[in-house]
């Protein structure tokens, strides 16, 4: 199974995570990135505009294309409850060469189910897998105990086709 971690990250938390997957399956990993500064005030204000009213976000797009691989994960954190717009701005332009997917988000302590909504719908397939992390998760050091057992789902998954959630 040929499998794309594919992920965005501000803080440095998804991208904790989305190594730490990526290392557990053996795959391939790319990293989304801004056109615009997300930071000083217009950074700011542009990206409370994008989460609250569901906008994508101008960004750099891999070179991969994702229908190479069996199994794409997609990894975002979330903002104000909602998925985070680069990850809507990907999911947008690729969902088409999508075979199977998995999702993961991190979250200061709730939102993720309302992104995996958001992404579920976006991609219009039904993930093999997916994970919340919270803050604490990352900074206590769990997150390697859980991103071990998302990553065994979704081999199994990919294995018999059906779904799991990691929590």
């Amino acid at each position: 199974m040929k499998t794309l971690v594919i992920y965005y990250s501000l803080s440095g938390n998804t991208l904790k995570v989305a190594e730490a997957i990526a290392n557990a399956l053996e795959a391939d990993v790319i990293r989304l990135k801004d056109r615009r500064s997300r930071t000083g005030l217009f950074g700011i204000l542009r990206t409370i505009y994008q989460v609250l009213f569901s906008r994508p976000a101008k960004i750099r797009f891999a070179s991969t294309d994702p229908y190479q691989y069996d199994l794409l994960i997609l990894g975002a954190p979330v903002w104000i409850m909602k998925l985070a717009p680069p990850m809507r701005s990907y999911i947008l332009k690729e969902k088409d060469r999508f075979k199977k997917v998995a999702f993961f988000c991190t979250e200061g302590s709730s939102g993720g189910s309302s992104a995996f909504k958001t992404m579920q719908r976006l991609c219009e397939k039904q993930p093999v897998a997916t994970l919340e992390m919270t803050e604490a998760d990352i900074q206590s050091g769990k997150y390697t105990e859980k991103t071990n057992t998302f990553a065994n789902t979704c081999h199994l998954a990919t294995s018999d086709n059906e779904g799991a959630v990691v929590t």
